[in-house]
């Protein structure tokens, strides 16, 4: 699965533009995150149409880079997660984002981007 991070400018309408954008592109978002703090804003996306996002994205105007990341499901209960997270970090497995993908009955989806995509993925 394809994650897009995309660098916004931290201003009010921005997150509004950077959706019609790919509105316009009939890009459907699967999955999304956004945080900002200290003036500057991100946003990471999982959409359908990953490759038509990023040029669409790129061509407006946007810091856009992609990255490869592991889907992985977790009992929907305190400290599922946390354990996870100790056993990929015991491995020397950096954590570098999750997305939250859905949650269905008893479980959560998480997109995890990880900097050793093949030692993680020998452990999940």
């Amino acid at each position: 699965m394809i994650q897009l991070d995309v660098e916004v400018p931290d201003r009010p309408g921005e997150l509004a533009r950077l959706l019609e954008i790919l509105a316009a592109e009939s890009v459907n978002i699967d999955a999304m995150s956004a945080n900002s703090g200290d003036g500057h804003s991100y946003v990471s996306l999982i959409t359908d149409r990953p490759i038509k996002a990023r040029q669409s994205l790129r061509k407006a105007g946007y810091a856009c880079s992609q990255r490869t990341v592991l889907v992985v499901s977790v009992a929907d209960e305190p400290g599922s997660f946390a354990s996870l997270a100790r056993k990929l970090g015991r491995a020397g497995v950096d954590i570098e984002s999750v997305v939250h993908l859905e949650t269905v009955g008893r479980r959560v989806q998480l997109a995890i981007g990880v900097d050793n995509r093949d030692a993680a993925r020998a452990l999940v």
